[in-house]
């Protein structure tokens, strides 16, 4: 049964990754009036096509709640790692409300979005500190950096240099960095149920 679940929760992660990522391009195509040199993808959550992007905001979250449920049963409850995947799991949450609490309820929308953003990177970086595996502790530690510089500093440099780019283009690019440590991770929980703990050996 332990085993069963983690591969699936393994599956969830690669799936659902990929498939809010795909919702989310999918909006912007089919949306009459989205630009990624003037919006935020958020924006999306009301009007046309606010049904696809929500529902990819929901999706995403459940899945990567039960993703990370399996990276706690692999890798324990211990340290860091506690911390890091709990980060993950509130992120994950956080994704599914952005999806309920659009644009149309700002202040809820923002600390969900800020959670969104924030927390699942942070929890990379201390799952990566706690790592034994030096592969995993460097993979880990420079996506979780990454995700969280995409977010918080470039928007800053791209107020400053002289192109028209909108915060959509930071969104997209930290949704793409999470999901490749998530997917990296499903993977890895569907490649090695029976083996030893993520990061310690494996």
């Amino acid at each position: 049964m332990r085993t069963k679940f983690i591969w699936l929760s393994g599956l969830c992660g690669i799936v659902g990754s990929i498939l809010t990522l795909v919702m989310v391009f999918v909006a912007t195509i089919i949306s009459p009036w989205f630009r990624w040199d003037t919006n935020a993808l958020s924006e999306m959550g009301i009007g046309e096509v606010s049904l696809i992007f929500n529902s990819a905001m929901i999706i995403g979250g459940f899945c990567n709640f039960l993703f990370a449920l399996g990276i706690r049963e692999k890798l324990g409850v211990e340290g860091l790692r506690k911390h890091g995947v709990a980060l993950i799991m509130l992120g994950s949450v956080s994704l599914a409300l952005v999806g309920v609490f659009t644009v149309s309820y700002p202040i809820l929308h923002g600390i969900f979005a800020l959670g969104t953003f924030i927390l699942p990177p942070t929890g990379f970086i201390l799952i990566g500190f706690s790592s034994k595996q030096s592969t995993m502790k460097k993979f880990s530690i420079i996506t979780g950096i990454a995700a969280l510089m995409t977010i918080l500093i470039l928007p800053l440099i791209l107020l400053i240099l002289p192109f028209n780019v909108g915060f959509a283009v930071p969104e997209i690019i930290e949704g793409l960095i999470v999901a490749a440590w998530i997917i990296t991770m499903g993977i890895k929980l569907l490649k090695y149920p029976h083996k030893t703990p993520l990061g310690t050996n494996d």
